[in-house]
């Protein structure tokens, strides 16, 4: 199994590189074992004073040392070349990945703030789509003003209003309009979520719908009675609740 990962490998080159790099290896290996040869014959020589032999060894132990140092460079010249062309192809695909990102972000800020009044997008700070959070707490914008905010883990967040000051600061800069969120879905419109609340001592589960402009929420009996009154209000979202965390990773990936 390791001989055929390792022979794999050769499968990076094209095909010409493929076969010349193979040529060269061999040249290599031959002229190893041949000058291995012609080392013991020169040693023979010198133990048994063969002068005219050791001349012609010596001369065969020369140009196969040439043969196998120019097959060993052009090894070393092919195996750089294709090191350095495997690091200018990753290096553009991260690239690549990035500006790939960047652009996605951009769609769903775009999205987002399409769901905010002409009047209050020009008081919208930058910062409020670009910071994912600090040290031990995390946020997910959504429609301006409101976003998720996760403190010490992502299990449970709260759904927050911001106020103003420092977004850096979320206890004092928003207030809770939601807690004990654990999954949700959105779009432009509205937050549908599933909350964990205690019931006499125990703990349940509940589903409901928040509306960004009016700030109203509603609480369903079921996850498939909140989707459908979701989808009668035009809800373009997905049809399906994601965990915090995921929601947090598709949104800053």
């Amino acid at each position: 199994m390791y001989f055929k990962i390792k022979i794999g490998y050769l499968s990076w080159f094209s095909e010409a590189d493929r076969m010349s790099l193979v040529a060269y290896i061999i040249i290599f290996a031959f002229a190893s074992v041949t000058l291995l040869i012609l080392l013991l014959s020169l040693v023979n020589c010198l133990v048994f004073s063969r002068k005219k032999q050791f001349h012609q060894a010596l001369a065969a132990f020369v140009v196969t040392a040439v043969l196998m140092l120019g097959s060993g460079i052009m090894i070393g010249v092919k195996t750089c070349n294709f090191v350095f062309s495997q690091f200018s192809k990753t290096k553009a695909q991260v690239e690549n990945k990035v500006k790939e990102q960047m652009e996605q972000r951009r769609k769903k800020v775009n999205y987002l703030m399409s769901g905010v009044s002409d009047n209050i997008k020009p008081k919208i700070a930058a910062e409020f789509y670009e910071l994912c959070g600090q040290k031990d707490w995390w946020r997910v914008p959504l429609v301006y003003p409101y976003q998720l905010v996760m403190i010490d883990d992502f299990y449970l967040g709260s759904l927050e209003k911001y106020k103003g000051g420092p977004l850096t600061e979320p206890r004092k800069s928003s207030i809770a309009a939601i807690t004990f969120i654990n999954k949700v879905a959105f779009d432009k419109k509205m937050l549908l979520f599933q909350r964990n609340v205690e019931l006499n001592n125990s703990e349940k589960q509940e589903w409901g719908i928040f509306e960004f402009k009016t700030g109203q929420c509603i609480i369903y009996p079921s996850e498939n009675a909140m989707f459908k009154v979701a989808l009668d209000k035009d809800y373009e979202g997905e049809l399906k609740l994601h965990s915090l965390l995921y929601q947090y990773r598709d949104f800053f990936r």
